[in-house]
This record gives structure tokens, C-alpha cells and sequence, in this order.
């Protein structure tokens, strides 16, 4: 399997990535742009806020290159060997969440333009928040021919965020871990600073600790707000009703919760839609067994999941 080293430019910003084109079919081929997650993900899937290899997007591109798709990954700005392209930290404040969607858009018109990829047959898949930026490239554009939602943002980023900091500090407040009048101030605290970001994009500066760690931090406001104004379920309800969908899904999730996966396929209804839900894959699509994920599982040296892989050959092969 080999990758060939590509850049191309969205704006400002030459992005570095791999394309991977079957050599073994003769004629043109499907392509598919696969999309990463949140956070410094760059193109295999790995984070540089986590030590060792994830390589969820690698994963995926073994699979589709196995199953006669090319495809493009790449390092988003702020990951890998893109970083932070032309900007210095100073400047990431200015750039909203609509930078990422535009490098996405201008990613798929260079995998279109790839010798040996079929431009009339081009699809997009996205992993957790990459997801959103699928949803978000799938409206009104004859040039995707599906699309795929694997462990995707399904509710609007700040009610998703207020979730999990929630339950957090359920846990620690029965742990005994953290004072009830503390957990409180902090709930405060995070539902000022939601409030905030959706009437005007702004975050203070002297928000609590565990906040900021969090992300809720003034050079991030302008991605979160633009982030949060795209309700992941408004626009699924304005894809295309011929538009072949998979989402998936995992009870071992502890990112995504399935009820809002489920959610977000109600308002899909109307596509051609495959559902995935799966019992023993984590956030990252390794398999975990009959284990609880921590997050420590992302980098483990654990197989990919085989229920993930089958059900998206399964509907590779659909298409």
C-alpha cells in the first residue's frame, strides 16, 4: 500500500496529505476524502495531544484502497506537518471554523482532479467532528455521491460539550472528589460561558480553571461559536433524499452517545441510509471487547475493530 505525498492550498494555507490511488484496477476509480476529528488530528488519525498511534484514517484508507477506492487524507492546519501554515499562535483567535470546512471543500476538488480517480464519483467520510465538516460540504453539491458519519458530532458542539463536562462532574462529586457548591459554580460558570459564545462569539478570559482546560478559552471563541451555530441535524434534514448515507455508532463510545447518533438518522430518514451500531469499538474504531473505554484505548495496540470494518465494506460495496 503505497501513499504518494501531495500539498494543495485552501486560502493561506498549503495542506500536506497522502493520496492513495488502487494501482491494481484498470480505468478510473470512486474517490473519497476522509475528514479527522477534533483537536491536532492530522491525516492518519493520530493527535499530538496523545502519545503513540490511533491511525483511524490510516485504518480506513487501507480499507478503502483494499476495497478499489482512492483516497485523500490530510494533516488539517494546526496538525502534522501542515501546523500552523503561514500563522503564528497569535493569529489562530482571527480564524473561525470555517477555515476547516474551506480546506475540506478545496481537498475534494484535488482528489477530483487526481489522475486514475473518477471525478463523477467522489464521497466523503468523517470522523467524529470531521463529520460535521461532511455534513456541511454535502449541501447542495452534485459533486458528492455519499457520505459517511462514523462516530459523528450529532448535536450542536457547546450542548455536546456541556454534556460531558456534566456528567464529569457527576462522577467526581460521587467520587467525593469535588464539593457539590464547587461543581455548581463551575455549572454556572460553563452555562455563562455557552451563553456567551451564542450571543456574541466572545469568551472571558478568566473563566474557571477546568474550563479553560476544556477549550473555553478567548482564542478558540470564534471556532466554537461558528462551530456551534451548525446544528449537525438541520442539515441532515436538507441532504439530498437519493444521497447514500452510513452513520455508526457504538455502545463503547464514550464521546458520541448513541441516543444522539439515533437522533441525527431520524432526520436522514429520508436518504439512503445505513446504520452501524456496534457493541465492542471504541470512540477511535479499535476494538475493545467487553472492556470500558477510558481513552487510554485510543493509542493501545489494539486491532481496528472487525464489526467497524465489515459494515463499511458492506456499504463501500453498496455504492
Amino acid at each position: 500500500m503505497s501513499d504518494t505525498e501531495i500539498t494543495f492550498s485552501s486560502g493561506d494555507v498549503t495542506l500536506h496529505g497522502s493520496v492513495r490511488v488502487p494501482v491494481s484496477i484498470r480505468g478510473a476509480v470512486p474517490g473519497v476524502l476522509l475528514l479527522a476529528g477534533s483537536g491536532p488530528t492530522d491525516r492518519n488519525g493520530d493527535s499530538a495531544l496523545l502519545p503513540g498511534s490511533i491511525g483511524t484514517l490510516r485504518h480506513l484508507a487501507d480499507v478503502l484502497e483494499k476495497r478499489g477506492f482512492a483516497s485523500l487524507r490530510y494533516d488539517k492546519l494546526g496538525s502534522g506537518v501542515t501546523g500552523l501554515g503561514p500563522y503564528d499562535v497569535e493569529d489562530v483567535a482571527d480564524l473561525g471554523f470555517s477555515t476547516f470546512i474551506d480546506a475540506a471543500s478545496a481537498a475534494l476538488d484535488f482528489l477530483g482532479s487526481q489522475r486514475g480517480v473518477d471525478a463523477d464519483r467522489l464521497y466523503v467520510v468523517g470522523h467524529s467532528e470531521g463529520a460535521l465538516i461532511a455534513l456541511s460540504l454535502a449541501q447542495d453539491n452534485p459533486r458528492i455521491r455519499g457520505i459517511g458519519l462514523l462516530e459523528p458530532l450529532a448535536v450542536r458542539l457547546l450542548d455536546l460539550l456541556t454534556a460531558q463536562i456534566d456528567a464529569q462532574l457527576d462522577a467526581v462529586v460521587i467520587a467525593q472528589k469535588l464539593p457539590v457548591q464547587i461543581a455548581d459554580e463551575l455549572r454556572l460558570a460553563l452555562t455563562g460561558a455557552v451563553e456567551s459564545l451564542r450571543a456574541d462569539g466572545t469568551l472571558s478570559d478568566n473563566l474557571p480553571e477546568p474550563l479553560r482546560n476544556a477549550g473555553l478559552v478567548p482564542a478558540n471563541a470564534k471556532a466554537l461559536a461558528e462551530e456551534d451555530a451548525l446544528d449537525p441535524r438541520m442539515l441532515a434534514a436538507q441532504i439530498d433524499g437519493d444521497l447514500p448515507v452510513l452513520s455508526s455508532a457504538s455502545t463503547k463510545d464514550i464521546q458520541i452517545r448513541i441516543e444522539d447518533v439515533d437522533a441525527l438518522d431520524d432526520a436522514l430518514v429520508h436518504t439512503r441510509l445505513t446504520k452501524l451500531r456496534m457493541t465492542h469499538t471504541n470512540h477511535v474504531l479499535k476494538d475493545i471487547g467487553t472492556q470500558q473505554s477510558t481513552g487510554a484505548d485510543y493509542v493501545a495496540d489494539l486491532p481496528f475493530s472487525e464489526e467497524f470494518t465489515a459494515g463499511f465494506e458492506a456499504w463501500l460495496k453498496s455504492l
